[in-house]
């Protein structure tokens, strides 16, 4: 393709002055077309047709179109070429700077929550010309993989205290075929009271194995050592858990193991099972706690046996948390910090989106969202305070000891009686 010689910009002025049209318009474009004949001037180191083999850096190899969008609207721009290297332009580049800086602005909105169609408007009004395909938008969403890589691949300490496990289902594509898969989250608190989020994987379904190598992944990242696992009771992750972290407590989400129970009785005895089993998690201690669960036991042993064998076969693996400091005891007998705050978001924002397109999409729109959060967690308050660091903890005030000498002698039988 060629391209006429390099004209003047008072000769542009009045060429398109003499012309019928949007002035504007192509008045901007033959300035930019014109800009670029001067840079590429520039980098071949000689004029056009310009004989100086002493000061030529390289030879011109024609043009190439390129659309452009702009305030003015869409210009069709022929882009010089250079046969030796490519061709540089600062009008491009700042192109697409702006480009960029505008997808990862609607990459974010799509993030937070914002329907499609409402980002699509508040394009729209940016510029009647300004839009970007599909492919466009993917392109430079892919470009934000190596940063997900490395947040997910980083190195972590070697020890923390607590470490939450749970899944969250997202629908996609796969063979044509809309699937249910399992995005495995596990959090970590760390020495200092502050949380993380360790390791992100998604898997064909919750396994032993896929369990397996998650909790693998985080000991080849660094953690060598935990205080307590939580989690629900699925036997795979159990398994995965208790061979990789061999010899670490293990604490069954109560949540999970009262609406277990729950489902044992007719619903309009629920709320009265469930003020009950209350009463359990509200003991200040484990002789206690399993006192009541035997009060439990022996109510329904008749009308409803399996409320009574669920109690006394899994209640052990439910009050581990008593073993730990008191002021952690709300935070840790449950999957809540994983459950109520990252699975809620993520589901939630999810919902702009329906259905991911594959794997890849559901594992990157997450990250991006997890990221933010994690971040936030890092730089935030600390999640619980440490008994060291607590100076109104229960084993330095001489009251709260009283208290809890007081709560222990209670009549566990009566006050779990009385209706």
């Amino acid at each position: 393709m060629t391209q006429p010689n390099s004209k003047s910009i008072k000769a542009i002025l009045q060429e398109e002055l003499d012309k019928d049209g949007d002035f504007l318009k192509e008045m901007v474009k033959n300035i930019m077309q014109q800009i670029m004949e001067e840079e590429r001037d520039q980098q071949v180191g000689v004029l056009s047709h310009e004989r100086d083999n002493i000061k030529r850096k390289a030879n011109r190899n024609g043009y190439k179109s390129r659309s452009f969008n702009t305030r003015v609207g869409n210009l069709l721009l022929f882009k010089p070429q250079i046969r030796e290297f490519a061709f540089q332009t600062q009008l491009f580049e700042n192109y697409q700077r702006s480009e960029k800086a505008l997808l990862s602005a609607i990459c974010q909105m799509v993030i937070n929550g914002v329907s499609t169609s409402r980002v699509q408007k508040i394009v729209s009004k940016l510029s009647p010309d300004l839009c970007f395909s599909k492919s466009t938008a993917s392109r430079m969403t892919q470009e934000l993989d190596p940063q997900i890589k490395k947040w997910r691949e980083g190195q972590l300490k070697d020890h923390y205290l607590y470490l939450f496990t749970d899944a969250v289902y997202f629908f996609l594509r796969e063979n044509h075929q809309v699937v249910s898969r399992p995005l495995i989250i596990t959090v970590g608190i760390d020495k200092s009271g502050h949380r993380k989020i360790l390791g992100v994987d998604i898997a064909l379904e919750e396994s032993y194995a896929s369990y397996r190598d998650h909790f693998k992944a985080l000991k080849e990242r660094g953690l060598k050592r935990v205080e307590l696992t939580i989690s629900d009771e699925h036997k795979g992750l159990i398994k995965a858990q208790q061979e990789v972290f061999p010899g670490t407590p293990h604490q069954r989400c109560i949540c999970h193991f009262m609406c277990n129970n729950l489902s044992n009785v007719p619903y309009r005895e629920r709320t009265k099972l469930a003020a009950y089993l209350k009463q359990i998690y509200a003991s200040p201690n484990k002789p206690m706690a399993t006192a009541i669960a035997r009060l439990i036991a022996e109510k329904y042993q008749n009308s409803y046996p399996r409320v009574s064998r669920l109690l006394e076969e899994s209640l052990e693996s439910t009050l581990t948390y008593l073993s730990f400091p008191v002021s952690h005891w709300r935070k840790i007998r449950t999957t809540n910090l994983i459950e109520g705050i990252l699975n809620k978001d993520l589901k939630q924002r999810s919902r702009v989106v329906g259905i991911f397109p594959d794997q890849a999409s559901c594992l990157r729109y997450t990250c991006l969202r997890l990221m933010e959060i994690d971040e936030s967690w890092q730089t935030g308050r600390r999640y619980m305070e440490l008994p060291e660091d607590d100076q109104n903890s229960d084993r330095n005030d001489a009251l709260l000891k009283e208290i809890k000498k007081i709560k222990e002698g209670v009549n566990t039988r009566e006050e779990l009686m009385v209706s």
